[in-house]
């Protein structure tokens, strides 16, 4: 899956940069709790993003009914975009889930105490067949930390997610085709990564500077 042609406005530009490095993160399955955290990062940079594109375009909705002769922006591509790449979020948390549950103790946890990342998409068309294992794994895991009691340390909960590992009935995943990542070089791939490249030397830097005000060839953050 290719989305290089169609992440070219700025706001996509430093989530292309993300979803790489998200890529190579793939081989060890999020086993690593920097990795788990940087997904869980990004799923909710997205989610955020996905929502403020939706308000925007139902605002510009309402706004066109009162006056016809404004043109109202392409939201819909947008939108298309930023749900293909949560699709795809939820996909790799889900071949985790259902190919190495065993190994992500850490991966079931954040899931657990980021759980409300997930709601907005429990009943949205587009996710709700992918998000079958999640909520199943989040109800299991939840669960069994209820009847532990309610002061429990990280450890602990550490500790039952493993027993609960054990617990789980495999069949009761579902199973998806096996991902797979094409990498597609772009026409112009400079474009992207010298802007890029040059960002992340302005931003870590130390007792380097350059004036905000002068800087054209990366946009600026605006947070």
């Amino acid at each position: 899956m290719d989305l290089s042609p169609r992440l070219e406005h700025r706001g996509t530009r430093r989530l292309k940069a993300k979803f790489a490095s998200l890529n190579r993160q793939l081989s060890s399955c999020l086993q690593h709790k920097l990795s788990f955290e940087f997904v869980l990062s990004l799923f909710s940079l997205l989610s955020k993003k996905h929502n403020k594109v939706l308000e925007q375009a139902t605002q510009s909705l309402r706004g066109s009914l009162s006056s016809s002769d404004v043109p109202l922006p392409d939201y819909a591509q947008d939108l298309s975009v930023i749900e293909e790449v949560i699709r795809m979020m939820l996909e790799i948390i889900n071949s985790c889930l259902t190919n190495s549950l065993h190994h992500n103790p850490n991966l079931v946890y954040a899931l657990l105490y980021k759980r409300d990342l997930f709601e907005q998409f429990r009943t949205h068309p587009s996710f709700q067949d992918i998000m079958q294992n999640i909520d199943l794994v989040i109800s299991f895991f939840s669960s069994r930390l209820l009847q532990s009691g309610a002061e429990l340390s990280v450890e602990r909960v550490l500790e039952i997610i493993k027993q609960g590992v054990v617990a789980l009935p495999k069949d009761r995943l579902k199973k998806f085709p096996e991902l797979k990542f094409k990498y597609v070089e772009e026409e112009q791939p400079e474009e992207f990564f010298i802007p890029y490249v040059w960002s992340l030397v302005y931003n870590s830097a130390v007792g380097l500077y350059w004036n905000p005000q002068d800087i054209q060839l990366f946009a600026m953050d605006s947070d």
